[in-house]
């Protein structure tokens, strides 16, 4: 065998981590794949807990042959729900792939560590579940006060007065105006809408 087909076929340590917003967090974890010894690191940026889609997981998974170690700093970085946590480590282990958390140090290979494993997936989605609740809550609580959440608006009330104004009074077209403020006709709408000046 040549030092190329040596090197492609020897274990590799594929590392892999999730992060919906903190940006400094990727870097954290980053650095701790690389002090893992990771030959390949894979990470999705602004990607949350619960989305179908993780194209750098999937591309990881990809990577992953007979004999590699698949890594990740804990193990919420990587699941979204229990049923895939357990499916994912059952594919992993029918494979040859071990699999290691750097936070949670268990060998999911014995009974033990296996219902560890189980244990903090179903943690993380429990704990996902209550922060989501917890959020609806807050938000259904500030609406009923009157507090706007979610994004910031792009016109305040006193923008929407004035351009209503111009529009009915002075007779100003509706496309200058939205242009004049930066903003689509259509969001100039709304914000007659929400200050109930529609007619």
């Amino acid at each position: 065998m040549d030092l190329v087909t040596a090197a492609q076929t020897s274990p590799k340590r594929i590392g892999y981590a999730r992060v919906s917003t903190d940006s400094q967090t990727l870097y954290q974890y980053r650095d701790l794949l690389k002090a893992a010894r990771c030959d390949r690191i894979f990470m999705d940026d602004g990607v949350s807990a619960v989305a179908k889609v993780r194209p750098q997981l999937e591309k990881a998974r990809a990577a992953l042959r007979d004999g590699d170690t698949f890594i990740v700093p804990a193990i919420d970085r990587a699941f979204r729900s229990t049923i895939e946590g357990i499916t994912f480590l059952d594919d992993l282990h029918a494979q040859g792939i071990t699999f290691e958390s750097i936070y949670q140090q268990i060998d999911t290979r014995t009974p033990e560590g296996r219902k560890w494993y189980i244990d903090m997936v179903n943690h993380a989605e429990y704990e996902r579940a209550i922060i989501s609740r917890r959020t609806k809550e807050k938000m259904s609580a500030a609406k009923r006060k009157g507090i706007h959440c979610g994004r910031p608006r792009k016109l305040s009330e006193c923008q929407v007065r004035k351009a209503h104004i111009q529009a009915t009074v002075q007779g100003v077209q509706l496309s200058v105006l939205a242009e004049h403020l930066h903003v689509s006709p259509r969001t100039l709408l709304r914000g007659f809408e929400r200050c109930g000046l529609a007619e």
